[in-house]
């Protein structure tokens, strides 16, 4: 391949200024630099135009001098050489200029010194603390409680708490950084945006945070503490994580993958859950076979249905309740208000939930238990079948004190009176003891009254219909049926946070189809496009992964050991 020749107009590869030199020639400005420029030294080499030889004629030299002017400075000149051998030509001697890139280089080196000199006049001086810091730094990591904890741990200030690798001295400074690399934490492992395990920095979070858990147990690879939890961003940034960390491995189809394949290999209590504070119960649902490793980019778009709705699960409480008929309307009032959903159910003190439904505190008021219409102030136990069967067992005695106690009857002869009464009329009806146990424990095949036991609805409550009208009783010979005790969790949606401040604007029916429910097995949760209603970018509300979900998990003491140990293994 044949290269086109270079129009002398056009380029000029002797007058080329090559990036590299130091000094040009000083006839530079006036667009006639010579030929030959300045040497290292900054010195003019200018003699003349050229060097002028003597002519040879078969292959012998001649007296004759001629022109070497080359073709593009010009070419041979008309007077030529003198008779001596000189160019008749002479240049002009200049004063070289340095070139720009060694004004640059000049400039970058007096940058560098004066940028050395003020680091080390700072550093040395009383405002090197102030100086070190880039930002104020969290509430969390200052203040007389860290400053103790740090100085516990042997560190000379808070700064060394975290930062351990830190030498005090000058000295120190290059030796530490250069050994830095052959030590967790590396110049590389600084400049990638997820390193790939855990750095001596993470090690400090962990002297304080030790019973934090990390994540899931089929995470790829652990992620820095300061990838998303910057410190020195202000008091309260320290806590604070943007969905963009979320995204960056579950919005990654590999990554995801990768997780799957690896949960299939781990035992289930890697997996398993720290229990709720306080002895709070949390619904109770199996971990998908894969784990929550599906794709997702966005809380609107592509984020599955919600667990309990998606797989349709039930509540496993063995209490029979009926939300629609109490929502319907044809209840009696209440101290003159139809029932609705605060009828039974109030925020508790930090108002993000709701307290647990209680037989004393929502349903004795309607559903009362007096078993005798005759006598309204006597009404059964609660709670105990056996304090059940012990209190039919002793009615004699249960109506004498509700004589002398609720009806201001006094003398023996006129409650041995009022007893007999009782104990007659409840003979007409229903014959022996055994048959009064089983008319209070059971309720027919309908679910109505047994027996005919149970007083009328009077003041919107509703008469009583036996023990299984509500509960599961099993009978038992020769013993106290066996109740089932209701258990209704407290959390049910265990994997997200939720406080229903924010909500209260809401109206209960915006998120839990109450009205529509006809049995107790219904798990009542709004569906995911019911939050996306307002968060979206459409609903204009946060939809942020972390809105709802923690990074961290709290696994059981056991399994946090053996995680943080495999976390940090080489």
């Amino acid at each position: 391949m044949s290269e086109l020749p270079l129009d002398p107009r056009e380029a000029d590869r002797m007058r080329y200024e090559r990036p590299n030199h130091n000094w040009i020639c000083g006839h530079t400005c006036d667009g006639c630099p010579c030929r030959i420029g300045p040497g290292n030294d900054g010195k003019c080499r200018a003699t003349s135009e050229c060097q002028p030889v003597r002519l040879k004629k078969d292959g012998v030299e001649t007296s004759i001098w001629q022109c070497t002017r080359p073709a593009e400075w010009g070419g041979k000149c008309e007077t030529g050489p003198s008779p001596s051998g000189e160019c008749c030509r002479a240049i002009e001697r200049c004063k070289p200029v340095r070139s720009l890139r060694a004004r640059r280089g000049l400039f970058v080196l007096a940058a560098v010194a004066a940028s050395v000199g003020s680091l080390l006049l700072i550093l040395g001086s009383t405002r090197r603390g102030e100086f070190l810091n880039p930002a104020p730094i969290s509430q969390l990591h200052r203040g007389p409680a860290f400053a103790a904890h740090a100085h516990a741990a042997g560190a000379a200030d808070s700064c060394a708490a975290c930062h351990g690798e830190v030498a005090t001295e000058p000295s120190q400074w290059l030796p530490a950084a250069l050994g830095a690399a052959k030590k967790s934490l590396s110049f590389a492992k600084m400049t990638e945006p997820h390193p790939k395990d855990f750095s001596r920095m993470d090690a400090s979070c962990l002297t304080c945070h030790e019973t934090q858990g990390f994540h899931v147990s089929n995470i790829v690879n652990p992620t820095s503490c300061s990838i998303c939890h910057r410190e020195h961003q202000g008091p309260g940034e320290l806590a604070k994580a943007g969905g963009l960390q979320c995204t960056g491995c579950h919005g990654d189809k590999e990554r995801m993958v990768a997780s799957a394949l690896k949960g299939r290999t781990l035992p289930a209590a890697m997996f398993a859950k720290a229990p709720l504070p306080g002895g709070q119960r949390a619904f109770a649902r199996e971990r998908p076979a894969d784990g929550y490793t599906r794709v997702i980019t966005d809380f609107a778009h592509g984020h599955p249905e919600f667990q309990v709705v998606r797989e349709k699960l039930p509540d496993p409480n063995p209490l029979r309740f009926n939300h629609a008929v109490h929502l319907s309307g044809d209840i009696p009032p209440l101290a003159g208000k139809s029932l609705d959903c605060a009828s039974c159910h109030q925020l508790d003190a930090s108002r993000a939930f709701y307290r647990p439904v209680s037989y004393a505190q929502n349903c004795q008021q309607c559903h009362t238990l007096q078993f005798d219409d005759k006598t309204p102030g006597l009404t059964l136990p609660h709670g105990d079948p056996v304090s059940v069967r012990a209190f039919l067992r002793s009615l004699p005695a249960q109506y004498a004190t509700h004589a002398m106690q609720q009806e201001n009857i006094v003398g023996r002869d006129r409650i041995e009176s009022y007893v007999t009464g009782k104990m007659a009329a409840w003979r007409e009806r229903i014959h022996t003891g055994e048959d009064l146990e089983q008319a209070v424990f059971f309720s027919d095949a309908h679910g109505g009254p047994a027996g005919g036991i149970g007083g009328r609805p009077t003041g919107g409550r509703a008469r009583f219909a036996g023990c299984a009208y509500c509960h599961e009783v099993t009978p038992r010979a020769e013993a106290a049926p066996t109740i089932a005790k209701p258990v209704t969790p407290h959390r049910w949606m265990t994997e997200a946070h939720f406080n229903h401040t924010p909500h209260a604007t809401m109206k209960c029916a915006d998120c839990h189809d109450a009205a529509a429910s006809r049995q107790s097995s219904d798990v009542i949760m709004p569906h995911q496009q019911s939050c996306v209603a307002c968060h979206s970018p459409k609903g204009g509300v946060s939809a942020s992964c972390t809105t709802c979900h923690n990074y961290h998990q709290t696994p059981p003491a056991a399994v946090l050991g053996k995680k943080l140990a495999d976390a940090f293994k080489p």
